[in-house]
């Protein structure tokens, strides 16, 4: 079973204040012949919705890495406060190349100016997933950082080959410790965000509560 985790673009969002509101609408136009013909325009910041950050516009898109092993760390909680190394339980188990995923709930205040006042994660967890060498970082929120250090954990983590998808939603309805993550980024050349979808496949693996 695959369960998608990709927050839609929709028309009129605001996925960072500050921005401008995605735009979906139609267009008319004439082809040489003097054809009229129609069709729908899309306009929207790189970094909307479910996204990989680059960081750089140098940097490559590995297709190798668009298919991993997953791990899921839920760190629900009321407050938009740090996500510590004690708040993850139990760490056992994760391996090199694995895409952590953090569960934090706040998907659902999209839309809200909540949704900016997200937990982050503390530069010791930062610093483990280093050590750790994964492949990725997921979040249902904004960044893995709020203001200044949004920007700060994202370079860190680029400088150390580590790939950061924000803006996951529905993590909710992954319901097993280890799963596949499948994400699929856009090809498009010279830009330091991708949209891209991202589904899990629970298939076969063991249900039981998450990390």
């Amino acid at each position: 079973m695959f369960v998608d985790v990709t927050l839609p673009i929709r028309a009129g969002a605001v996925f960072r204040p500050g921005t401008a509101p995605v735009e979906i609408y139609k267009r008319k136009f004439h082809s040489d012949s003097g054809a009229e013909f129609q069709t729908t325009m899309l306009s929207l910041p790189a970094h909307t919705a479910t996204h990989i950050d680059l960081v750089s516009k140098s940097r490559d898109i590995v297709p190798e890495r668009m298919i991993s092993r997953g791990k899921l760390f839920d760190v629900t909680r009321p407050r938009g406060d740090q996500i510590s190394l004690s708040d993850l339980k139990v760490r056992t188990g994760l391996q090199p190349g694995d895409t952590v995923l953090f569960r934090t709930g706040w998907s659902d205040f999209v839309g809200e100016k909540k949704y900016y006042e997200h937990p982050e994660l503390a530069p010791e967890v930062l610093e483990w997933l280093i050590l750790s060498k994964v492949n990725a970082v997921g979040i249902d929120s904004p960044g893995l950082g709020r203001e200044r250090l949004h920007g700060e954990y994202d370079r860190l983590l680029a400088e150390n080959d580590i790939l950061v998808i924000e803006n996951l939603t529905n993590l909710r309805a992954v319901t097993c410790k280890e799963f596949m993550v499948y994400c699929f980024p856009l090809s498009i050349e010279n830009i330091d965000a991708v949209p891209a979808r991202v589904l899990i496949e629970i298939n076969g693996m063991t249900k039981s509560s998450p990390l």
